[in-house]
C-alpha cells in the first residue's frame, strides 16, 4: 500500500529499521526524537524522562503575554499531547534508550549521579539532525490544519442502532433515502490566529443601544437601569466614572445584586447583533438560557440557544409557566422538534427518543452525515452557532457540546470565531469547571444501579440470554462487581503501615502507590519486582507479557476467600527469593506484603471497570450510556486536554474509601478554569499574541480573597454600582442569633438528630416570620435527606401549633418521579413564588444561586432565611478539594521573570503534588488547627455561600416592603463555651469582613459589593470587632 505523505518519516533509516527486531514504528522514532529536540532548545540540562512537563502549559495560567515558543508548545501538544502522560512519556523514552537504536539516534542519553543527561549523539549516525528537525517541524506545523469532513448519507440503504426501546435491547434500524438531497452547507469557518482587537464601548452607545430597544418595546426596563445605576472604573484601587467599556483579552466586572449586570448582558447582546459581532453568553441553568433567549429574540436579535438534546422534557417542565398547556412557538422549535429521519421510516411505529437521533451515525461501512442535516429543526442549534450574532449556552454546553456537520468542539469554533464571550456569575463558573474537568462516581452507586438490570437479565429465557454473548458477558462482570469491592475493602483493611492514612479518605491509586513503595526508605521493593508490577498496570497484550505475576493479579478479587491469592502469592515469592529474599516473616515483610497485594488488587479493580465499560458499550451498541460509571469512564475530554492546561498533578487516575465503606473513582484531566479566566490565550498567533474571544467576568461575589474556589485572580476592572434607595433598603436586612447550643455541623452520625431537635426549638420563631407577612421563608440545610427530615418535623411541628403554614422541600431534578405535594424540582424553584407554600426547605448548594424567586414585580418572594446549618462543602469531597488546589496554585505560584518554562512547569507540578497531599491530610484536623490559608479560604468560602443565598432575598424593586430577616440556627457557627481556643465561624466571618472593608488596595471594590450585607451583619451579630 502507498504511504500518504503524512505516513512518511524517516525514510532514509527505512533499512535500518527493517533490520532491528522489533522495531517501534518510524512515526513514533521520529515523534520522540521531536519531543527530545523540544526538551533540547528548551531546557538542555533537565532529565529527559521529565520531558513530558514541556506539555503541561502551566505558563497560561495567570497569562498575559506568550511567546513565539510557547505558540510553538501549544501547537505541539495538539499532535503529540499523550505524552503530557508521564507514563506514556517514560514507556517509550525507555524503549527508545535500548541499544538496539544506539546507531540510529539522534540523542545520547548518559547517566551520573544527579541522573540522567541528554546531549545530540555524536556526528556519523546516519541522516542528519538538520533533516531530522524538517520532519520534526511537521509535528507542530500541522497542529490547524482541517480534519476529515463526515461524508453525507446519499441514496441508497443505511441503518442506525436505536436503543429507546421501552424493553432497553438495542434495535439496528434500516432505512433507504431516496435521490441524493444535496450537499451540506459549509457551517465551519476557516482557521485564522489574528488577535481580535479590542472592543470599545462608550457609555452613550450602551444608553443608545438601551433606548432603540425601548423603542421596540416601551416596556423594557434595560434603559431606565443603566441610567439609573452607575458604571464605575477601577485603576490601581483608583475609582472614577467610567466613559467607555475597554474590552480587552479578560475583562473583570463586579456588581452587587440589583446593580444590572442581566441589564448589561442584554444590552451587550443587542450592541453585538448591531455591530455583526459574535458573542457567546455563558449562564448557569437552561432555563435562564431559554429565557434570556426569548427575551432576545423579541428585539430581533440573531441568536441561538445551545443546549443538549437528552434532557427536553425536563427542560419543558422547567420552562413551562403555572397553568400554561403548552410551550411558545418560538420554544418549540427547539424543544419539540421531531427526527426527519424518523419520519421517512415507515417501518417503525415508535418516535425516536429525545437525543437518540442518528444525525452522525447512519451506518454503510462507516458512519455518515444525515442527510436532511441542514433542513431537519432538530439540528437547528448546531448549525446556527456558526452564524448567529449571539449563542447563549450553559457551562456544560460551552466546555462539551459538539456542533455542526462534523461534531466540532463547540469550543474550537468560539476560539476561532466568536469576539466575546460574557460568563455571567463568573465565581461559580470558576468552580463549576474546575469540577467538569475532575469528575467522580459512587462504585457503591453503580452496584445499586446494577441490581434491577441483573434481575431483569435473570427473568429472561435462556434462549434469549444465548442470542447476546456481548449481554451475557456484561451480567457476568455485573455480579463479580460486589465480590471485587470487597476484596479491594477487605485489601484495605490490613495492617498497611504509615499507609493505614488512605482508609481515612486520603486519595490513592495503583500507580501512586506502587512508586511510593518502591522509593520508600523501610518497605521499598526491589526494581525487578517493581517492574513486574509496574507491566500489570497497562499490559501491551492480553496475558501482561508473560508475566508471572499475572496469575496472582486474577487470583486477587476472583474471591472474598483469599486463600488461592495467598497461596499463588506465596509461590511468587519463592521464584524471587534470588532477588527478593524473604526467608524471615517480620512485622516489616508483613506489612510489605499487605501493601503488595493492595496494589495487585487495585490493579485488578482498574481493568476490571475498564472491562465494564467496553463490556457495557458492546452490549448496548451505543454511546448515550445512562450508566454513570460509564459516563465517568468514558468521559476523557481529548479534545479539550489539546486546548487547556494539564491538571495539576497530572492526568491522574485514583480514588478514595469513604466512611461508609465506598469506593469513589475520580480522575483529573485539566485545568478547568483556564477555559474562563485564559480563554484568549488557548489559542494564539505565531508570535505568541492571544487570538482567542476577549472575555467579560460578571459576578457580584467575585471578589473573595482567600477563597480558592470562588475568588476571580483577575483585577476587576469595572464596578456596578446599585442606586442608593436599594443599597439602602438591604442595610436595614436585621441579622439574627438562635442562642441554641446544638450543633448540627461536625455532629457526624448525630446530624438528623441534632437538626430534628434545632427545627422543634426554632419553630416560634419561623411562626413570627411567619405572622410578620413580609414574604414566604426559606429554611437552609446541607442535603436533600435533610430536607426531609426537616420538612416532616416541621410540618408536624405547625399543625401542633395550629398554624396553618403550608411546608415545601426542594427535590433533586434527577429524581425519577412525578412532583408530588409538598416538593419541588430544582431546576423548577422559580416557580415557588406562586405556590400557596409559605416555608421552603433546600440545600445551600443547590439555591445558592441561579434561581430567582420573585414576585410579578421582580421583588423576591422571600422575606427571611434561617440557616439550619452552618453551609460549609464536604469535607472530603475530591472535587472541592480540586478546585482549592487550582485556586491555591493559581494564586501563590506565578511565573518570575525570566523563569524557563520548563522550570516553572516542573515546579507547578511539584508544589502542586505537595499541596494537594496537605490538602488531603486536612480532613484529620479541626478547623482551629489549620493553617492561616487554609482557616481564610473555609471562612472566605463560607461568606459566598451565605452571601449568595442572601442574594434570593436581595432582588429589590419596592423599597416600601419589609427589609429581610436572617436567621444563624445552627450552634456551631459558634464556639462551644467550653472550648474558648476554639473555631468560631461568625467570628471569623466578622473579622474577614473587617479587613475586606479596610484593605487599602480592594476597599472600594468591597464597599461596593458587600457593604450592605456588612453593615446589617455588623449591626445584629456581636464579635470581636
Amino acid at each position: 500500500m502507498k504511504k500518504t505523505e503524512l505516513e512518511k518519516w524517516y525514510e532514509p533509516l527505512e533499512p535500518h529499521f527493517n533490520s532491528i527486531s522489533d522495531a517501534m514504528p518510524s512515526m513514533r522514532f521520529a515523534t520522540i526524537e521531536a519531543v527530545l529536540h523540544l526538551l533540547y532548545i528548551n531546557a538542555p540540562e533537565a532529565d529527559p524522562q521529565k520531558a513530558y512537563l514541556l506539555f503541561a502549559q502551566y505558563q497560561l495560567i495567570g497569562i498575559t503575554q506568550c511567546s513565539a515558543m510557547d505558540h510553538l508548545l501549544q501547537n505541539a501538544r495538539h499532535t503529540f499531547g499523550y505524552y503530557r502522560s508521564r507514563k506514556y512519556w517514560q514507556d517509550d523514552f525507555s524503549e527508545y534508550c535500548d541499544p538496539k537504536y544506539s546507531a540510529i539516534r539522534a540523542f545520547s542519553v548518559t547517566s551520573d549521579a544527579g541522573g540522567l543527561h541528554l546531549t545530540k549523539a555524536e556526528t556519523g549516525y546516519p541522516y542528519s539532525y538538520e533533516k531530522r528537525c524538517m520532519e520534526w517541524d511537521r509535528l507542530w506545523n500541522t497542529a490547524g490544519e482541517k480534519k476529515q469532513e463526515l461524508p453525507m448519507a446519499e441514496d441508497g440503504r443505511f441503518s442506525y442502532v436505536y436503543q429507546g426501546s421501552e424493553n432497553g435491547e438495542a434495535e439496528r434500524v434500516y432505512i433507504t433515502f431516496p435521490k441524493k438531497q444535496g450537499k451540506p452547507q459549509n457551517t465551519s469557518a476557516c482557521t485564522h490566529e489574528d488577535p481580535k482587537t479590542p472592543i470599545r464601548i462608550t457609555i452613550a452607545e450602551l444608553l443608545e443601544c438601551a433606548n432603540k430597544m425601548r423603542e421596540i418595546n416601551p416596556n423594557d426596563y434595560c434603559y431606565h437601569i443603566l441610567q439609573q445605576n452607575v458604571i464605575k472604573e477601577v485603576d490601581n484601587g483608583k475609582v472614577s466614572p467610567c466613559q467607555e467599556l475597554n474590552i480587552d483579552q479578560v475583562v473583570n466586572i463586579v456588581g452587587m445584586v440589583g446593580s444590572g449586570k442581566s441589564t448589561l448582558i442584554k444590552v451587550l447582546s443587542f450592541w453585538a447583533h448591531v455591530h455583526q459581532k459574535q458573542m457567546i453568553v455563558v449562564v448557569d441553568t437552561v432555563t435562564e438560557v431559554l429565557n434570556l433567549w426569548q427575551y432576545l429574540n423579541r428585539f430581533g436579535v440573531q441568536c441561538s440557544p445551545l443546549i443538549g438534546r437528552g434532557e427536553r422534557l425536563k427542560y419543558i417542565n422547567q420552562i413551562v409557566k403555572p397553568g400554561e398547556t403548552c410551550l411558545p412557538e418560538q420554544l418549540s422549535q427547539y424543544l419539540t422538534n421531531a427526527c426527519v429521519v424518523d419520519g421517512v421510516d415507515e417501518a417503525r411505529e415508535d418516535s425516536i427518543v429525545f437525543g437518540k437521533e442518528p444525525c452522525y451515525s447512519l451506518k454503510k461501512g462507516r458512519n455518515h452525515l444525515c442527510p436532511y442535516f441542514d433542513k431537519c429543526p432538530g439540528t437547528k442549534m448546531l448549525r446556527e452557532c456558526y452564524s448567529s450574532s449571539v449563542v447563549i449556552t450553559t457551562v456544560a454546553g460551552f466546555a462539551v457540546s459538539r456542533v455542526g456537520k462534523n461534531r466540532e468542539l463547540f469550543l474550537e469554533m468560539v476560539l476561532r470565531q466568536a469576539d466575546m464571550v460574557v460568563f455571567d456569575e463568573s465565581d461559580r463558573v470558576q468552580k463549576t469547571l474546575d469540577q467538569l474537568f475532575m469528575p467522580e462516581t459512587s462504585f457503591d452507586s453503580y452496584i445499586s444501579e446494577c441490581a434491577e438490570e441483573c434481575s431483569s437479565y435473570m427473568r429472561m429465557t435462556s434462549q434469549k440470554r444465548e442470542e447476546n454473548r456481548a449481554a451475557q458477558y456484561y451480567d457476568e462482570l455485573q455480579r463479580q462487581s460486589v465480590t471485587v469491592m470487597s476484596c479491594v475493602l477487605r485489601a484495605l483493611r490490613q495492617d498497611l503501615g504509615e499507609w493505614n492514612r488512605i482508609t481515612y479518605g486520603d486519595s490513592f491509586s495503583a500507580l501512586t502507590l506502587l512508586d511510593n513503595l518502591y522509593r520508600d526508605e523501610k518497605y521499598g521493593i526491589p526494581e525487578e519486582i517493581y517492574k513486574s508490577l509496574y507491566s500489570l498496570i497497562d499490559p501491551e497484550d492480553g496475558n501482561a507479557g508473560g508475566n508471572p505475576l499475572w496469575k496472582v493479579l486474577r487470583a486477587s478479587c476472583q474471591s472474598t476467600d483469599f486463600r488461592l491469592f495467598d497461596q499463588l502469592y506465596t509461590e511468587w515469592l519463592k521464584e524471587k527469593r534470588n532477588v527478593f529474599d524473604r526467608k524471615k516473616a517480620t512485622k516489616t515483610t508483613k506489612i510489605q506484603d499487605a501493601r503488595i497485594k493492595l496494589i495487585l488488587c487495585l490493579i485488578y479493580f482498574d481493568h476490571f471497570i475498564r472491562d465494564l465499560s467496553d463490556a457495557y458499550e458492546a452490549c448496548h451498541e451505543t454511546s448515550y450510556g445512562q450508566n454513570e460509571l460509564f459516563g465517568f469512564l468514558q468521559s476523557r475530554f481529548q479534545e479539550q486536554q489539546k486546548i487547556l492546561p494539564s491538571a495539576l498533578c497530572g492526568n491522574l487516575f485514583g480514588m478514595k474509601k469513604t466512611d461508609s465503606q465506598d469506593i469513589v473513582l475520580f480522575r483529573q484531566f485539566a485545568f478547568g478554569r483556564s477555559l474562563m479566566n485564559d480563554l484568549p490565550y488557548l489559542k494564539t498567533d505565531a508570535e505568541g499574541n492571544a487570538a482567542g474571544p476577549h472575555v467579560v467576568l460578571l459576578s457580584g461575589s467575585s471578589w473573595a480573597e482567600g477563597s480558592y474556589e470562588y475568588h476571580i485572580n483577575r483585577p476587576v476592572r469595572y464596578i456596578l454600582e446599585a442606586d442608593k434607595d436599594k443599597r439602602a433598603f438591604l442595610e436595614k436586612t436585621a441579622f439574627f442569633e438562635s442562642g441554641l447550643t446544638e450543633r448540627v455541623s461536625g455532629a457526624g452520625d448525630k446530624r438528623i438528630e441534632m437538626l430534628t431537635t434545632l427545627t422543634k426549638k426554632c419553630v416560634d420563631s419561623i411562626i413570627e416570620e411567619h405572622d410578620r407577612k413580609a414574604g414566604k421563608i426559606l429554611l437552609v440545610v446541607n442535603s436533600y435527606e435533610q430536607a426531609a427530615k426537616v420538612q416532616e418535623t416541621l410540618q408536624a411541628e405547625l399543625r401542633k401549633k395550629q398554624c396553618d403554614a403550608l411546608v415545601c422541600r426542594m427535590i433533586s431534578d434527577a429524581i425519577n418521579i412525578e412532583n408530588c405535594q409538598g416538593t419541588i424540582r430544582r431546576g423548577e424553584i422559580s416557580k415557588f413564588a406562586a405556590m400557596s407554600d409559605s416555608v421552603l426547605i433546600a440545600p445551600a448548594m443547590a439555591i445558592e444561586r441561579g434561581h430567582n424567586i420573585v414576585d410579578e414585580t421582580g421583588h423576591s418572594a422571600l422575606g427571611a432565611v434561617f440557616f439550619m446549618v452552618r453551609p460549609m462543602s464536604v469535607p472530603d469531597d475530591v472535587q472541592e478539594k480540586g478546585s482549592k488546589l487550582n485556586g491555591y496554585i493559581e494564586s501563590h505560584l506565578k511565573r518570575e521573570a525570566g523563569e524557563p518554562l520548563f522550570d516553572y512547569n516542573a515546579r507547578i507540578r511539584k508544589e502542586a503534588t505537595k499541596r494537594w497531599a496537605i490538602i488531603n491530610g486536612s480532613k484529620a484536623y479541626g478547623l482551629s488547627e489549620l493553617d492561616h490559608d487554609s482557616q481564610k479560604d473555609i471562612v472566605a468560602t463560607l461568606f459566598i455561600l451565605i452571601l449568595q443565598i442572601f442574594g434570593r432575598l436581595a432582588r429589590v424593586t419596592d423599597t416600601t416592603k419589609p427589609a429581610p430577616h436572617v436567621h444563624f440556627v445552627d450552634g456551631a457557627f459558634r464556639r462551644p463555651d467550653e472550648k474558648p481556643n476554639d473555631f468560631d465561624c461568625l467570628e471569623s466571618l466578622g473579622k474577614y469582613l473587617d479587613a475586606l472593608m479596610k484593605n487599602p488596595e480592594s476597599a472600594e471594590i468591597a464597599k461596593t459589593l458587600y457593604e450592605p450585607f456588612y453593615k446589617a451583619f455588623k449591626e445584629g451579630i456581636t464579635y470581636g470587632q
